[in-house]
């Protein structure tokens, strides 16, 4: 399966900019299926070419998701033929998957009924008469399990980034989809259903999506969402965040009980805390490959941070929000580089980052520290429209679309940061005004001084 993954996904150009919100996720997922279609089209085109070559009287293509055969037969049981003839074209549907694997299958069984048609012995069995594939519709949620993450990885490309995706749509299976219970709508529909916390009603339908898409079940999973009522966030102001930046320090220093190796990793935490409130990065990003070479660099100019392309939106290179939070917060001291460096390089797989990133919101708790990780992102997005930097440039900053970052992220503007827009409005509108007086008392000068240069020279 590694090497289909790497032979079909390996021209693929996914979209430039995504935001990881649902649209992001579904314009990247739509350009991953119409490259595998297209990849399809093309390996059915080939495995033809082979039977033809092979002189195997049988062809395939693919009809909405599933793999068929079709060759001409002698009459079935019961059927006729209006020409009289004693063969017809039929097609089979074996219940295959149209997938890469269900094209190796495919072409397996197309050779297996070439050779019953050349050998004549061709007869009409349960299994070219599809009461072998109407049996597998008994399929159990349990039995299902053991294929959810081959299925999934069948249309999309293996990265850190899916494989983290698989794991949590795994963890939601087993919740609420694993056990011995015939999969069909009813049933799923009643398993979403059960689940009656909206974040996790949320997951539950991703997971019941993949499942429907497989065995091509009609479900309006939109009426089964939950409506959930966003809770406040407490989004730190500058000043909180200058005041909370020492917090992680002073509690591994004021902890009597803590193992010696696990005394410096306050550097740790502090330095994620810094690029969190400086870059307003996503703290997975900071985890996963950070770039604190570049970050070092003396070719660096703009202190811009370089994500990693296998994080959620892909490759950028973020500009400051604030810059005088570089020297204040001290992000380029070696001892700090060093133990970030050492501890975002230490995860060997998906969930062991997921891990590293648990952890460091755990850590904040910790340590008293007033708001989450993800706050200091958000406060990085109102700051950028306090500070009047276009749209457009803070979302590309902040990776993620212009509408998410006016629909998600301005949600959290509130009142004082409202007041403060206003009042910075009205004062740039009085700067302004001030700006217009002095304009006209300068042309009203210049009108004045060309009157007296012209009595000047009447005078001469």
């Amino acid at each position: 399966m590694e090497d289909i993954q790497e032979r079909v996904f390996s021209d693929f150009e996914p979209p430039a900019t995504t935001d990881g919100s649902f649209i992001g996720r579904k314009k990247v997922a739509i350009a991953q299926e119409k490259h595998l279609q297209m990849k399809l089209e093309q390996e059915i085109l080939e495995i033809n070419q082979r039977l033809k070559a092979s002189k195997t009287k049988v062809t395939i293509y693919s009809r909405k998701g599933t793999i068929q055969l079709r060759a001409t037969l002698p009459l079935k049981p019961g059927d006729t033929n209006r020409q009289g003839k004693d063969k017809k074209q039929y097609t089979i549907s074996l219940g295959i998957p149209a997938n890469f694997d269900g094209l190796k299958t495919a072409e397996e069984e197309a050779q297996e009924l070439g050779k019953l048609i050349a050998r004549q012995t061709f007869i009409w069995t349960d299994k070219y008469l599809g009461i072998q594939a109407k049996k597998k519709d008994s399929t159990t949620f349990r039995e299902f399990y053991e294929q959810f993450e081959k299925i999934y990885f069948s249309t999309r490309k293996r990265t850190l980034k899916s494989q983290n995706t698989i794991n949590h749509r795994l963890f939601t299976y087993k919740t609420h989809f694993l056990n011995d219970e015939i999969i069909n709508a009813d049933s799923i529909v009643k398993k979403i259903l059960a689940v009656s916390l909206p974040g996790a009603r949320d997951n539950a339908i991703l997971v019941g999506r993949i499942i429907a898409d497989y065995f091509k079940l009609k479900i309006n999973f939109n009426s089964l969402r939950l409506k959930s009522e966003k809770k406040p966030r407490n989004i730190p102001t500058d000043k909180d965040i200058v005041q909370n930046f020492s917090s992680f320090e002073k509690r591994f220093k004021t902890r009597k009980r803590l193992r010696t190796d696990f005394r410096e990793n306050w550097k740790v935490f502090q330095l994620t805390y810094s690029l969190l409130a400086i870059y307003g990065l996503r703290p997975r990003e900071i985890m996963n490959n950070p770039d604190l070479d570049w970050l070092l660099s003396p070719e660096n100019k703009h202190n811009t941070f370089k994500v990693h392309e296998s994080n959620k939106t892909g490759y950028r290179e973020v500009f400051p929000f604030v810059p005088e939070w570089i020297e204040l917060f001290n992000i380029k001291n070696i001892e700090g580089i060093e133990a970030l460096r050492n501890y975002s390089s230490s995860w060997k797989n998906a969930e062991e980052l997921h891990s590293r990133v648990g952890v460091v919101s755990r850590n904040f708790s910790k340590a008293e520290i007033p708001f989450k990780p993800y706050d200091l992102r958000h406060a990085a997005a109102i700051r950028a429209h306090l500070q009047g930097i276009p749209m457009k440039a803070a979302a590309d900053n902040l990776g993620h679309s212009v509408e998410m970052h006016t629909k998600v992220y301005q949600r959290w503007f509130g009142l004082e940061n409202r007041r403060k827009a206003f009042n910075k409005a009205f004062e740039e509108i009085e700067e302004i005004d001030k700006l217009k007086d002095k304009l006209s008392q300068a042309h009203k000068c210049i009108a004045d001084l060309k009157i007296k240069l012209a009595q000047c020279q009447l005078k001469k």
